[in-house]
């Protein structure tokens, strides 16, 4: 059991780690579509931020500014993934969620979350957001857009964006129940971390398993 949960702790490095390793393989023989290159920039983030967050736990120093860093570029980084694919519902509410990320930030960042505390409330708002457009892609794709040709699921993006949704709504249901499930029992934040690590790694299966079997020069 406890080699399991040694696992489970470290493998939101591991996992990006592995995801990261493929793209640069991938990238060094040919070249990948304009979107999958958010879906490597957006694992950078993840294998930079966790690293340096492990490293500064190990250090005793409080790394919660680190995984607010994190919430906030992977966000950014997928918002303007979402709105370069020119989807008109997306692009439509485009500012309104951009401005509503913005107000929860700002409010939460003023009352001290995201610095002394795990950020909540940012998680969670981004969370949802970026569940919202990846729904709107998939409907998008599956039923609006005529002038999308051949299957689907031939594309390595396609699955990337899978990964994207399951790591992202599942966090949301971890971040909305966060401040709640610590106070009634400090113990099960542990539980939730390593459920979230392994939505993270879902994620970097799925990406991966895009790059490797499916055509990645496609969106």
């Amino acid at each position: 059991m406890k080699i399991i949960i040694t696992i489970l702790n470290y493998i939101d490095i591991g996992a990006p780690l592995l995801a990261l390793l493929v793209f640069i393989r991938v990238l060094s023989q040919n070249k990948l579509a304009k979107e999958l290159l958010y879906i490597f920039y957006f694992i950078c983030i993840q294998l930079i931020t966790n690293v340096t967050a492990t490293v500064l736990e190990k250090l005793h120093i409080t790394n919660y500014s680190v995984y607010l860093l994190n919430i906030v570029l992977s966000f950014l980084v997928l918002s303007i993934l979402f709105y370069e694919l020119g989807i008109p519902l997306i692009r439509k509410i485009f500012p309104f969620s951009s401005l509503l990320f913005l107000g929860f930030a700002t409010y939460s960042i003023a009352n001290g979350d995201g610095i002394e505390t795990y950020n909540s409330i940012i998680s969670a708002s981004a969370s949802f957001i970026i569940t919202a457009y990846c729904l709107i892609f998939f409907y998008w794709r599956l039923v609006k857009d005529k002038n999308y040709s051949g299957s689907l699921t031939d594309s390595a993006f396609f699955w990337a964006t899978i990964g994207v949704f399951t790591y992202y709504t599942g966090s949301f249901f971890i971040f909305i129940s966060y401040k709640y499930l610590i106070v009634r029992e400090a113990e099960v934040i542990g539980i939730l971390w390593r459920f979230h690590n392994l939505l993270l790694t879902i994620f970097c299966i799925y990406s991966i398993y895009g790059l490797t079997c499916k055509n990645y020069q496609k969106t």
